[in-house]
């Protein structure tokens, strides 16, 4: 649009200025060296206008010149995109499908010349994985971090979740420790580390790992209480065979675990294969005055005492509520009192039959030397144990 006007302007100039410089043409010596030019004024801008006009056509022919290149390779570049992307899609129905070794010469092949080579190689490096090949794995991991530099974290982050499907804890553990350094509450960084401490049963550090994971939103209230429950179990299997230890890990456990049937149930049981069986029944017996446990009262009558007076005394007060009975039979049995543990027992099989209640009035009848019963008991118990 300038050159247009400038170039009206120069004509109207001519018009307005053209007559009167008809009559005085004027005189222009150019001198450079030994060599002179000589013109009329009006002469130089004539030559001067048509020398502008011919750059002006230079560079029209050289525009479309240059422009007819661009999209010439432009019809090349999409045509070569436009490839990329239908490998792109064939690579991902591979993947779908279980063809491992095709999905990643697909992804690789088209990657130079996808809009996305980031995720070329990252689902190449799965499908490495897929079909075993580790080596080829981390080397389109590192294709993938040369493509995005500044991708470091999420390509760490897929690599480490890679080594974890692979079973390679101590590697992934190895690149997520500086990561959770840096970026603590991370949820995925968490998650991983969370995976990576149970699958090596660090127990101590998944414990530590779950409050925060659950303030991050992976995991609800009741999947921490699991994982929690899960961990200090496995704690007070590990504790050793002291009990010294055992009683300090279990004091060490919050008040609110301790409180829970199936950790009271963990922790007796430990304290019951270290020899600590009145232990065990003064801890069952003192959470069952709190709250009634079928679980604890289940197992009740497996402990071996010296004296069962106080835990019948306990379980006759409660004797109406659930397990309680057969539970009080069972241990009535153990005490030596047959006349009340038959009556329990009795009465406990006319209204819930299960094969602890028979097993135990077998017992009681064989005590009493009534075989036949005895016998008749102790095959109905076979009977329902194997149904």
């Amino acid at each position: 649009m300038i050159r247009i006007i400038l170039l009206v302007a120069v004509l109207i100039a001519g018009l307005v200025f053209g007559p009167e410089a008809a009559g005085n043409k004027g005189y222009v010596l150019i001198a450079l060296g030994d060599y002179t030019v000589e013109s009329s004024v009006t002469s130089l801008v004539i030559l001067a206008i048509l020398l502008y006009g011919v750059l002006l056509a230079v560079e029209w022919l050289l525009t479309r010149v240059l422009r007819l290149r661009r999209n010439t390779l432009g019809w090349f570049g999409k045509r070569r995109r436009n490839k990329a992307n239908q490998q792109t899609v064939a690579a991902t129905l591979a993947m779908a499908e279980g063809h491992y070794r095709q999905a990643e010469k697909l992804l690789v092949k088209s990657a130079r010349n996808s809009d996305t080579p980031l995720l070329n190689y990252l689902g190449a490096a799965k499908a490495a994985q897929a079909r075993g090949d580790e080596s080829r794995r981390d080397e389109y991991l590192q294709l993938a971090q040369q493509e995005s530099p500044k991708a470091e974290l999420a390509l760490t982050l897929t690599q480490t979740q890679l080594q974890i499907e692979q079973e390679q804890y101590e590697q992934a553990l190895a690149a997520l420790e500086p990561i959770y350094a840096l970026h603590p509450r991370h949820p995925m960084v968490i998650e991983q580390l969370t995976r990576i401490h149970r699958a090596r049963h660090d127990w101590p550090a998944l414990i530590d790992l779950l409050p925060v994971l659950r303030k991050v939103g992976r995991i609800n209230a009741e999947r921490e209480e699991a994982l929690l429950e899960e961990a200090w179990n496995a704690r007070l299997e590990a504790a050793g065979s002291e009990l010294e230890p055992l009683r300090a890990l279990w004091q060490e456990m919050p008040r609110k675990l301790r409180q829970q049937p199936i950790m009271l149930l963990a922790y007796g049981n430990r304290l019951r294969a270290l020899g600590a069986e009145s232990e065990a029944a003064d801890l069952w017996l003192d959470a069952l005055r709190k709250e009634n446990s079928p679980l604890l009262l289940t197992e009740l009558p497996r402990l071996k005492l010296d004296n069962y007076q106080t835990m019948l005394n306990q379980l006759r007060k409660m004797q109406d509520q659930p397990g309680a009975r057969a539970a009080l039979g069972q241990v009535a049995l153990l005490a030596g009192e047959l006349e009340e543990a038959q009556r329990l027992l009795e009465a406990e099989l006319a209204e819930q039959p299960s094969t602890p209640v028979y097993y135990a009035l077998a017992r009681v009848m064989e005590q009493r030397r009534l075989t036949s019963k005895a016998n008749e008991y102790y095959r109905l118990a076979l009977e329902l144990a194997i149904s």
